[in-house]
């Protein structure tokens, strides 16, 4: 009876091999007296970059991302990712210390200024205290540019008809001794003003980096799970790829043949 490689095929006898090309179909007589090759099936050749990136747990990589935008990345195998975002990281922490290092520097220069021009002898107070400063001329006397006058309408509102409680609730917010101020002109407390509004600007510039760090972090999670369904579609396109189906027999006359069908 005549081999039919036809009927074999779809009869399922044929071997089945993935990730090998073969370009033409070979026959090649065995010799007599011996057995005719057995079913040849070659190794699938995977691509282990992307299987291995599929098997990484993305759980661990969104942690990562978070503790550290761009580790994540790096945990899964895109290292081009990671240096993108582990410079990101650099920049933003960068303008923090930056900005920081400018606002205490314009803070120190205010309050020299408040020192040499206002005759103040403290340097550790609150905001709000320097922005008094800032804002009246002298800290005691009478006249609108005063902040004792300050004091005592707002104690004239609280006690209006209580002199005594007055003067106790001003004596006790009035600043005196080192703290006390009185400014030499109007440009020395203009300079001052603009000086502290800069030092405060700059604060406020690098509070912002905290608000870029929580997006870079946001950004780098988003960006390991979106790399991990990729790698596990580029893994499941591997295992899908090309076949190829070799069929060997032995002929009527003790020959052999061989057959070979790629398909893509």
């Amino acid at each position: 009876m005549a081999w039919n490689p036809l009927a074999e095929l779809y009869e399922g006898r044929y071997a089945f091999a993935e990730g090998i090309l073969l370009d033409s179909t070979v026959t090649e007589p065995a010799p007599k007296g011996e057995p005719a090759p057995a079913a040849i099936q070659p190794e699938r050749s995977a691509a282990p970059s992307s299987a291995a990136r599929a098997d990484k747990n993305p759980k661990k990589a969104l942690l990562l991302s978070f503790l550290l935008p761009g580790a994540g990345e790096m945990y899964s195998g895109h290292n081009g990712r990671a240096t993108g975002f582990f410079i990101s990281e650099g920049v933003i922490w960068a303008n923090y210390v930056t900005w920081q290092i400018a606002g205490h520097l314009r803070r120190d220069n205010y309050v020299e200024q408040a020192r040499l021009n206002a005759g103040m002898g403290t340097t550790s107070e609150s905001d709000d205290f320097w922005r008094l400063v800032g804002l009246y001329t002298r800290s005691s006397g009478s006249g609108s540019d005063s902040y004792e006058d300050a004091l005592r309408r707002d104690a004239r509102n609280e006690f209006p008809s209580d002199p005594a409680a007055q003067d106790a609730w001003v004596a006790e917010r009035l600043p005196t001794g080192n703290r006390a101020w009185n400014w030499t002109s109007a440009e020395a407390q203009k300079n001052f003003r603009d000086t502290r509004h800069s030092s405060t600007r700059a604060f406020q510039h690098a509070k912002y980096s905290f608000a870029l760090a929580i997006l870079n972090r946001v950004a780098s999670v988003i960006d390991t799970q979106m790399l991990h369904r990729k790698d596990q579609k580029a893994d499941q396109s591997s295992i899908d790829g090309p076949r190829l189906r070799i069929l060997t027999d032995m002929t009527a006359d003790g020959g052999g043949m061989l057959l070979v069908r790629s398909t893509f």
